[in-house]
């Protein structure tokens, strides 16, 4: 394998009308961050959070799903929509640690079991770049940690009042760009081997052209935040591309997780052909 080559992917292809009839069951994320992403196609998506997804991706209770991707160096047999992730350059808002020391003061991490993508960048860019390797442990198991990490909704809807409670924020998304200068990619959608990914490449796509074009809509329908930081959110934190930079962004991730023995080896990018 060629650990040193980034696979830019094809453009994608025009959607086909009955694309939403040749899919099997998909899932993805209720956080807002990927409203945009499943725009049309609402209650016919099955909603968890990462780690759920990831498992029933891998166990076939899903055919295709957006997952971490940290699921997929772990597990390289799927195949990757074109042009689609879910991703930051700079801040990313809803992926931080939060405590009341500074970074190198922390010798204790609570990790956040609904993502294995976060977990791992956070843990990197705390070795790679603060030559930190603080003890884990999972959230919520009644041990006090010196910085816990928070992401997704709960992030977002936490972050005022732990500001309030003089906690230090340290956006994961802003350390990886002042450190990397790329683009960091969290999530993308992936389809399992086996199956025709045409339909789903198609309709995917699709529904991204969509989600974007009425990104208002979106935001005047989620109440996680005020209207002027949630399209701040969808259109400056979050990016939703998945070209050449995000790609060499993800490849940098990899080789940063292998050097840190948190994955085994960089694994190989397939995308839909």
């Amino acid at each position: 394998m060629d650990t040193d080559a980034v696979i830019s992917p094809p453009q994608p292809a025009e959607a086909d009308a009955s694309s939403a009839a040749r899919v099997g069951r998909i899932g993805c994320v209720p956080y807002l961050n990927a409203k945009p992403l499943i725009y049309g196609l609402e209650g016919k998506v099955a909603l968890d959070v990462p780690a759920s997804l990831s498992r029933n991706l891998r166990d076939g209770r899903l055919e295709a799903a957006l997952i971490p991707v940290a699921e997929y160096m772990e597990n390289p047999r799927y195949q990757i929509v074109r042009g689609i992730a879910i991703g930051c350059r700079g801040p990313a808002r809803s992926i931080y640690l939060a405590s009341r020391k500074t970074i190198p003061q922390i010798q204790t991490l609570a990790l956040d079991t609904a993502s294995k993508t976060s977990n791992l960048l956070a843990r990197v860019i705390l070795a790679e770049f603060f030559r930190l390797t603080p003890r884990c442990q999972v959230a919520g198991s009644g041990k006090f940690c010196d910085a816990q990490l928070l992401i997704g909704d709960p992030a977002l809807q936490a972050r005022d009042r732990l500001v309030k409670d003089r906690y230090e924020i340290f956006d994961i998304g802003s350390l990886w760009q002042q450190k990397v200068r790329l683009p960091m990619v969290l999530a993308f959608w992936a389809v399992r081997e086996g199956l025709d990914p045409v339909p789903y490449q198609e309709l995917l796509t699709q529904a991204k052209q969509d989600g974007l074009q009425h990104l208002d809509e979106i935001i005047s329908s989620q109440t996680i935040l005020s209207k002027e930081t949630a399209r701040e959110y969808l259109t400056q934190n979050i990016r939703y591309q998945l070209g050449a930079e995000e790609l060499t962004g993800l490849l940098k991730f990899q080789q940063l997780c292998v050097k840190h023995r948190l994955i085994p080896q960089t694994a190989e990018l397939k995308f839909i052909t």
